[in-house]
């Protein structure tokens, strides 16, 4: 008998692919999908017990979309799932799961759940074996669409940690825990949340299943541990059966991203959101008075852990400005918009991006041949990530990191390459093999160019500044700043203060970000006005600066210097 079970899983660790993809989170499955549909024998596996990732077992149930004048920025399989969702940006989660299910099944991808990566052989500068306590798998190409990279990290590729790259701290954006709440009157919350945002403007709505607000409700709450949770204004997704999925509750300190501790994050969360929904239901009773807690999502919501070194790293200026590449696979256009990484923390929102593109060699680690990246820890710079992060850009990624895979393995027998090519390294330094993937993905009904332009403001005062702030996080813009640093326009106080507080929060001294707290409390009326030159002396003064000379208003090429010489 015990022959005849090593024999068994001899036959497992044997088990022959043309395509092994880690991680049934939505890149990984549109991944998964395009390279079954290219005519791969393609296996996904999954650590968890189901497929969606974030949008399922996360229960983010709100897609950051993006668009310019021609729609969608993404098209393929993305444009497909979100059609059959409903083109709704709030959707059920069992929905989409059910979806996700159904490409998969339609392609005839096999698909194995609670699979968790157990080791990795190698062969030099190529994976050759996966496996997971359940068997072993073989493959000559292999995709990581873990949010943490956890498969590329083990096998020894190298990344950043958190914001490393910007010299502030090695931090990484706060995580979620969504939880559902049921017995909320959607029509009272709708209506509420117009109220807000319309009479009393404070950037409140609803609008189908989405709703946004409640901001000052939450600001009373007191965390069991304010160093380690906090509550943001409500993000509330509709569902079918009328409950709400509540996108709220932040975790912070999660770095390091190891999967055992994020579990165990999750659990002890939990407990923190009865006391979230305890809090609700005394605050307003009129609204949350009904209001139950109906559990909590399967698994955290990561936006940030770890940054790879591929052959390339999208840079958060070529975010802004829209920069194009000769081997973009896919578009995206969503705010340069990054949670808080310290309790009480200002979010980050650096501007809204001219339509840009994402380069295939930010998917292809420098230490292995036959292996790709394709979730938020690619190729991004920490504040880039801020943009390149969402789920409809990376589903477009895994579309071309899947038709990318069957270029390499189906190419020789049908003759597509005039020099045929072995791995991924090869395919992204060959124009001629990156013009036959970016054509077969415009076959498949991918976008790869917009005719929204940014603007490049390099001979302006203040530009190399406001490009060294911005890669660090520290240069912030409003979300109708598109496609723009707008250096000529009059900078805003707010943002100006919150470049201040971010610095400060992670460098110090204590002092300093007393001052500029203090600031946000004693001009909190003004914070969305063109900062003024006597409010600007004032704030100087108060740090221990020395007055800057000039009318109104305060420029933000102006401040980009004064900012440069402020945030060493």
């Amino acid at each position: 008998m015990r022959a005849l079970a090593f024999l068994l899983f001899l036959g497992l660790a044997l088990a022959q692919y043309d395509l092994v993809v880690y991680g049934a989170t939505p890149q990984g499955v549109a991944a998964a999908v395009a390279g079954a549909q290219e005519g791969l024998k393609v296996l996904l596996l999954e650590p968890g017990r189901g497929v969606g990732g974030v949008l399922t077992q996360g229960w983010l149930a709100t897609l950051d979309v993006a668009k310019d004048k021609e729609g969608l920025l993404q098209g393929g399989l993305f444009r497909e799932f979100y059609r059959r969702l409903g083109q709704d940006p709030s959707f059920d989660a069992g929905r989409a799961e059910e979806v996700f299910w159904a490409l998969l099944r339609e392609a005839g991808v096999e698909v194995r759940l609670e699979e968790p990566l157990d080791r990795l052989e190698w062969d030099g500068p190529r994976l050759t074996q996966l496996f997971t306590p359940k068997g072993g798998y073989q493959a000559p190409y292999f995709l990581d669409a873990t949010d943490t990279a956890e498969l590329a990290f083990r096998a020894g590729a190298s990344f950043t940690l958190g914001r490393e790259d910007t010299g502030l701290d090695r931090r990484s954006m706060a995580a979620t825990l969504v939880f559902r709440l049921e017995g909320v009157p959607w029509g009272v919350v709708f209506l509420a949340l117009n109220y807000e945002g319309q009479v009393r403007r404070t950037g409140a709505g609803a609008w189908g299943r989405s709703g946004w607000g409640f901001g000052e409700l939450v600001r009373g709450y007191i965390p069991s541990d304010p160093g380690r949770y906090a509550l943001r204004g409500l993000n509330l997704a509709r569902q079918d059966d009328g409950s709400l999925l509540v996108n709220a509750l932040l975790l912070f300190g999660l770095e390091g991203a190891d999967p055992q501790s994020l579990e165990r994050a999750r659990a002890e969360a939990a407990l923190e959101a009865e006391r979230v929904v305890a809090f609700l239901r005394e605050r307003d009773p009129l609204i949350f008075g009904t209001a139950r807690l109906a559990g909590v999502a399967p698994a955290l919501y990561v936006r940030e852990s770890r940054h790879l070194k591929a052959l390339y790293r999208l840079r958060a200026e070529e975010v802004l400005l829209g920069r194009t590449f000769p081997d973009t696979v896919a578009l995206g256009g969503y705010p340069l918009d990054g949670q808080a990484y310290y309790p009480g923390e200002t979010p980050y929102l650096l501007g809204t991006p001219a339509p840009y593109g994402v380069p295939f060699r930010t998917l292809v680690p420098r230490e292995f041949r036959n292996l790709l990246v394709v979730s938020q820890a690619a190729g991004f710079d920490s504040a880039a990530a801020f943009s390149a992060r969402v789920a409809p850009l990376q589903m477009a990624l895994g579309e071309a990191a899947g038709v990318a895979a069957a270029l390499l393995r189906k190419a020789p027998q049908a003759g597509l390459l005039k020099v045929p090519l072995a791995d991924f390294h090869e395919l992204a330094g060959s124009p001629s093999g990156i013009e036959v993937l970016r054509q077969r993905l415009l076959e498949r009904g991918a976008r790869l160019s917009s005719p929204e332009k940014g603007q490049v403001e390099a001979d302006r005062p203040g530009y190399r500044e406001a490009v060294s702030l911005l890669r660090r996080g520290l240069f912030a813009g409003p979300y109708y700043l598109k496609g723009s640093l707008g250096l000529a326009e009059p900078i805003i106080l707010g943002d100006f203060l919150a470049n201040l507080e971010h610095y400060h929060r992670a460098k110090g001294p204590e002092e300093r970000l007393r001052v500029v707290l203090k600031a946000r409390e004693l001009y909190r009326e003004e914070l969305q006005r063109p900062l003024k030159r006597a409010t600007l002396n004032h704030i100087l003064l108060a740090l221990g600066e020395g007055r800057i000379q000039g009318g109104d208003p305060v420029t933000r090429g102006e401040a980009a210097q004064l900012l440069y010489r402020l945030l060493p």
